[in-house]
């Protein structure tokens, strides 16, 4: 005798499930509609879903993939106990958007998600998507809207500064910081404190702030900047509060003066020193961009009678290396000036490479000019030995892995430009259209082995080493 057959939910009048129509796998619908449909209490919402969930597998959804079957969900649909059903609209949700973002067309919910979210993957194809906490130069007529509405705060010397950098009239981490110093004792020289207030007190907040926040907008300061900031007030902590203005203020322009004296020139001098021994009769001397140490060993080298030749390795916006060529070439000295995309041409002649630096991270990274790590690079490559000119003062207690997370934006006018006089060279517009997004960063960070030793006032030193000289040369500076 045969035991009777379990009654089949197609038997209770469900409609046969073939195996295109078949639910999806656990994960794609909600379980309770599923309960639901095999006891043969399906209600109208349930329906769709379970046929929204029948289309969405039908046209390809894999098993772990958030189904788009909100249908029914964002109606509220309820079980047996009048509850609402598991996954409502909040779920429905979260499970379009998971569609949307796994690139699945099923699912009527799907489509509508994909156009209310247009905007933000039209946001992460953004190839500057990465550079979006980096801020443009101020321009000029920005500075000079902004000094009007705070006259009487800022001092006409900062103004003045703030312009010149914004329009890069000043570059160089030891030119800008040695016009910041000067215009700092200009302010220094008319600065009056208040009537019942304390030099020591007012000065470096009420009243240099508002002015180092204004050279700020323009653009961002140099650590070497940053170091020379430190530095003075730290010298105005250390003023007795009952010495008199005057001679308070006597005191902090000559300490601005050794500054400039004892860290900047003076260490340029003893650097040029170390580096000239490094030159051999004969050598081919690399250098990119310009800076003023480097500019500094060329000239004394040539004085002293050293006979070498230099190539000069440059590359836009800024051009810095056109000065450096005029400078070298007044003096006589026998120079080749290239672009960065022909540096592979011109490696096989190359026996030295001196590289200016705009800081010296600790990690042993050099943070200077763009371009300066793929030069670096190709040259230790070569097996020519790097050597890095850098004042102690430029050395920052930092860490940088990539030049993204820091950096600065240059106007992109600037590789927008044409600069070739042929008339047959089709005009480039001054604007970037609609699908051009021009990007122009003006430092990059160089790998700590592509540099074979630093040359400081301190002496050589491997860049391994640069934590040591921070450690000792802080409390000289008292920073």
């Amino acid at each position: 005798m045969s035991s009777p057959k379990p009654t089949s939910p197609e038997a209770q009048g469900s409609p046969k499930r073939t195996p295109a129509s078949l639910p999806p796998p656990v994960g794609l619908a909600s379980p309770k509609a599923a309960a639901a449909a095999a006891g043969g209490k399906v209600d109208k919402n349930a329906q769709k879903a379970a046929k929204a969930a029948k289309r969405a597998a039908a046209k390809g959804l894999q098993v772990g993939e958030q189904a788009p079957a909100p249908v029914a969900q964002q109606q509220g649909a309820k079980d047996k106990g009048g509850k609402p059903a598991a996954g409502g609209g909040a779920q429905a949700t979260k499970a379009a958007a998971a569609a949307q973002a796994s690139g699945s067309k099923g699912g009527e919910a799907a489509g509508a998600a994909r156009a209310g979210h247009q905007g933000a993957a039209t946001d992460n194809t953004d190839p500057l998507q990465l550079f979006l906490h980096l801020d443009l130069p101020s321009h000029s007529s920005q500075l000079s809207h902004s000094s009007k509405s705070s006259t009487s705060n800022i001092h006409p010397s900062i103004i003045r500064l703030a312009l010149q950098y914004s329009e890069f009239k000043i570059v160089g981490a030891n030119a800008r910081c040695i016009a910041m110093l000067e215009a700092l004792k200009d302010i220094i020289s008319s600065y009056t404190p208040p009537a019942q207030t304390n030099l020591t007190r007012h000065l470096p907040t009420t009243h240099l702030n508002p002015q180092i926040s204004h050279l700020i907008r323009a653009r961002p300061l140099s650590v070497s900047m940053g170091t020379a900031i430190r530095y003075l007030k730290y010298e105005i902590s250390l003023i007795d509060q009952e010495m008199d203005v005057e001679e308070a203020k006597s005191l902090l322009l000559l300490k601005i003066d050794s500054f400039i004296r004892d860290r900047i020139l003076l260490a340029g001098k003893v650097i040029e020193q170390h580096a000239i021994e490094k030159i051999q009769n004969g050598d081919t001397i690399l250098t990119y961009a310009r800076s003023s140490v480097v500019e500094g060993v060329l000239l004394e080298a040539k004085k002293q009678g050293k006979e070498f030749s230099v190539v000069v390795v440059d590359s836009r916006p800024l051009y810095e290396g056109k000065n450096l060529l005029t400078s070298l070439r007044s003096a006589s000295i026998p120079t080749t000036y290239v672009l960065l995309s022909s540096l592979s041409l011109i490696l096989p002649r190359i026996s030295l490479c001196f590289l200016g630096t705009h800081a010296l991270l600790s990690n042993g990274s050099m943070f200077s000019r763009a371009g300066t790590a793929m030069v670096a690079m190709m040259l230790k490559e070569k097996g020519v030995p790097v050597v890095c000119c850098c004042e102690t003062y430029k050395f920052s207690e930092r860490i940088m892995l990539d030049s993204i997370v820091g950096n600065e934006m240059a106007s992109p006018a600037s590789l927008l430009s044409a600069t070739s006089t042929d008339s047959t060279t089709p005009s480039i517009p001054s604007t970037p259209s609609a699908n051009l997004s021009p990007l122009s960063l003006l430092y990059d960070v160089s790998r700590p082995e592509d540099v074979t030793v630093v040359i400081t006032e301190a002496g050589l030193i491997p860049v391994q080493s640069v934590p040591v000289l921070l450690r000792d040369y802080k409390p000289l500076a008292g920073l």
